[in-house]
């Protein structure tokens, strides 16, 4: 009997060990076995942002994966070491695929060719790394041709009203960041190709940095008010910073329908100046889409389906008079959880 007791305690011992090395719990296959993807965002939170999210977990759940959230507050100082960091967690964690919005082609170009030699396929989303054939895919918006569709929609605008002539201003929050470079090449480009000769007639103030703070865009902005009387337009290029800093200037400066305001993508903050003439119209991208499409794709990544090189989301253009019933529409998309 004592000799049975022990060998059934030792057939134990061993089904436990083997249990252990398959393990459920491994990095790749996170939680109760499933398999684990990563989706590194600038930012999370954000009427851009936030949609995006909970399409991502959605989509995430329905097929059966665990998914993990990495990214960093807007403020953060070494915002794109930090995310190349979370793009190596990744792969020490040895996950099943990994999603990511690079912010700058070269600096994260690197560590995306690691996970691919590491045989992790990853989507790129939002923004695009230097050399494409390390990734899978691409989902998301063009930002040249979102651009080029917001300076066409202001030009026409500005025509529309008589006005063939002026000063231009321009708010970001990182110049430097791709996706703000994008834009303001495409939104020069779309305004001068509907203004035709006219556009000799333009001056582009030099560009509005912020770093996300609203005040500081209000500041900067306010000052080239004073300096430039003979401003038409200005246009902020995307996140709450410039977005409420150019209204509260506009504001400021009694300038609410003389300086006509053209923004990037949906917020409740726009619906603060419809009322009041603080914006003119916004081109909308559909993050919700995006985030479902990332998921999508990088699905069948891992499950080794050939997929497209790219995946373009458009953007819809929104005037001033449509953005408060857009708005019931978009918020139905947002995730109430923050970060």
């Amino acid at each position: 009997m004592k000799n049975k007791i022990i060998a059934f305690l030792m057939m134990a011992a061993l089904a436990l060990g083997l249990a252990g090395c398959a393990g459920t719990n491994s990095p790749a296959s996170g939680t109760a076995g499933k398999k684990t993807l990563y989706f590194i965002p600038i930012v999370d939170t954000g009427a851009y942002w936030s949609p995006m999210k909970k399409a991502a977990e959605d989509h995430a759940r329905e097929l059966g994966y665990n998914l993990v959230f990495k990214t960093s507050p807007p403020t953060e100082s070494q915002k794109n070491e930090k995310h190349i960091g979370f793009l190596q967690e990744a792969v020490t964690n040895q996950a099943a695929g990994i999603a990511i919005a690079p912010m700058d082609p070269d600096m994260f170009d690197r560590k995306v060719r690691e996970a691919k030699d590491a045989g992790i396929p990853i989507v790129t989303f939002d923004a695009d790394v230097k050399s494409t054939e390390n990734r899978v895919a691409y989902v998301g918006t063009d930002n040249r041709l979102a651009g080029e569709e917001l300076g066409k929609q202001a030009a026409e605008y500005l025509k529309s009203k008589g006005i063939t002539r002026g000063k231009l201003a321009l708010a970001a929050v990182n110049l430097t960041q791709t996706t703000m470079t994008y834009r303001q090449e495409g939104i020069k480009k779309g305004f001068e190709a509907v203004m035709g000769a006219d556009s000799a007639n333009f001056t582009w103030l030099e560009a509005i940095q912020d770093n996300d703070q609203a005040s500081e865009s209000k500041r900067q902005l306010e000052g080239q008010i004073t300096a430039n009387p003979d401003m038409v337009a200005v246009f902020s290029l995307g996140s709450e910073g410039p977005d409420t800093g150019v209204m509260e200037a506009i504001k400021s400066q009694g300038k609410a329908g003389k300086i006509y305001h053209f923004g990037f993508d949906y917020t409740p903050t726009w619906e603060n100046g419809v009322k009041d003439g603080l914006i003119t119209g916004i081109v909308d991208q559909d993050s919700y889409l995006i985030g479902k499409t990332v998921i999508d794709i990088l699905d069948k990544a891992v499950r080794g389906e050939t997929v497209k090189n790219n995946y373009p989301i458009p953007v819809k253009w929104v005037d001033a008079a449509q953005i408060v019933e857009y708005g019931k529409i978009k918020q139905q998309q947002f995730t109430t959880e923050t970060k």
